[in-house]
C-alpha cells in the first residue's frame, strides 16, 4: 500500500463574476478575489492493488458518496494508469462544508496532489490544478477556488479558467491580519450557479467590483467592493444584515458575506480579534465562529504524521 497526504487551504470569495461562455471546461470559471486561510482540508490517499479499480471517499471519517468533485478529479488521474487500483481518499475538514469556504475545491486539489505523489506520476503542479479546477466546474461546486488555493494569500482572479488560461495576482497583506468568520448555514452552490438572476447580477456587479479593486488593490478596498457586491447580488437576508452591521461596529477592517454561503467574514488586526469575536458571538454559538490566519503557502504535500498532529491540535 502507498500513502500520501496533502493540505489545501480554505478559500473565501468576497465577490465573483461568473465566466462560463467558453465551451471548454478548462476556460470556464470566475473572476474573483478573496483570502486563503490556514483552516482547510487535509487529504490522505491510500493506493492498493486490486482486481478492479474502485474509489472510496470519506469526509471526517464518514463515507461520502456525495463528494462528486473529488470522485471526478480522482477518475481523471485513474485514466492515466493502466492497472486496476483501489483508491481510498480521506478528507479531514476544518472548515464548514457547503458554506462558501472552498471545501470542494480543497478536497479535489488535495486528492490529485496526494494521488499523483502516491503513484509516482510526477505530474506538473499546473496540470494537477487544472484537473481539480475542471472537476469543480463540471460538478458545479465552484468556479474560482482551486486556482487561488494553489497560490495562497489574498488572491485576485483576473482571468477565468485553469492553468494556463487563468490568471491571478496577489494583494500584499501584513502578517498580523486575521480572518474571522461566522456561519449561519449552507447555500446550494449548484442551484445558485444555475439561477439566471444571480448569474446576470454576478456578471455585472462582479465585473464592476474587479475593476474597482484593480484600480486600488488594498485590503480596505477589497472589503469595500465585496460589501457593495453582496448588497447588489441580493442574497443578504435580515439575519445576515444584522450580523454584518454588528461586526462592522467592532473595529474591523471590513466585513461582508462569504460567497456562496450564509456566512459573514471580516478582516481584522490581530490585537482587535477578540472584540470582533464577541460581535459574532452576539448572534452565533462559539462552534459557528472561526478565526484563522491567512495561508501564504497554498496547496502542498505534507508529512502525514507531523501534519495530523498539527491539524488536530488546531481543531481542539
Amino acid at each position: 500500500m502507498k500513502v500520501a497526504s496533502a493540505f489545501v487551504p480554505g478559500h473565501i470569495s468576497g465577490f465573483f463574476q461568473i465566466c462560463d461562455e467558453a465551451k471548454e471546461f478548462e476556460r470556464r470559471g470566475s473572476r474573483n478575489c478573496g483570502p486563503c486561510i490556514d483552516a482547510g482540508v487535509l487529504t490522505e490517499v491510500k493506493v492498493e492493488p486490486a482486481g478492479r479499480s474502485s474509489v472510496d471517499v470519506l469526509i471526517n471519517a464518514e463515507r461520502a458518496p456525495e463528494a462528486l468533485t473529488t470522485f471526478e478529479a480522482v477518475q481523471q488521474i485513474l485514466r492515466m494508469v493502466s492497472k486496476p487500483l483501489r483508491i481510498t481518499v480521506s478528507h479531514s475538514s476544518q472548515v464548514p462544508i457547503g458554506a462558501g469556504y472552498g471545501a470542494s475545491g480543497a478536497g479535489a486539489l488535495g486528492a490529485v496532489l496526494a494521488l499523483s505523489e502516491a503513484l509516482g506520476l510526477g505530474l506538473a503542479r499546473q496540470r494537477l490544478v487544472a484537473i481539480a479546477h475542471v472537476a469543480e466546474v463540471k460538478c458545479s461546486t465552484g468556479l474560482g477556488d482551486v486556482g487561488a488555493q494553489s497560490l495562497g494569500g489574498l488572491v485576485v482572479g483576473l482571468e477565468p479558467g485553469a492553468p494556463p488560461h487563468g490568471r491571478w495576482s496577489q494583494i500584499s497583506t501584513p502578517k498580523n491580519i486575521k480572518v474571522i468568520c461566522g456561519t449561519l448555514g449552507q447555500l446550494s452552490t449548484r442551484e445558485l450557479l444555475h439561477d439566471d438572476v444571480l448569474r446576470k447580477r454576478s456578471k455585472e456587479f462582479g465585473g464592476l467590483a474587479l475593476r474597482k479593486l484593480v484600480e486600488k488593490p488594498t485590503l480596505q478596498n477589497f472589503m469595500s467592493v465585496s460589501r457593495e457586491f453582496a448588497e447588489a447580488l441580493g442574497l443578504l437576508d435580515d439575519e445576515l444584515h444584522a450580523l454584518l452591521k454588528t461586526v462592522l461596529s467592532a473595529d474591523v477592517m471590513g466585513a461582508s458575506m462569504v460567497m456562496l454561503g450564509r456566512a459573514v467574514f471580516a478582516l481584522v488586526k490581530g490585537e482587535k480579534l477578540e472584540r470582533a469575536r464577541r460581535a459574532f458571538l452576539e448572534f452565533l454559538e462559539p462552534s459557528a465562529v472561526m478565526s484563522a490566519n491567512l495561508d501564504f503557502s497554498g496547496a502542498r504535500l505534507v508529512d502525514r504524521k507531523h501534519f495530523y498532529e498539527q491539524f488536530f491540535r488546531a481543531e481542539s
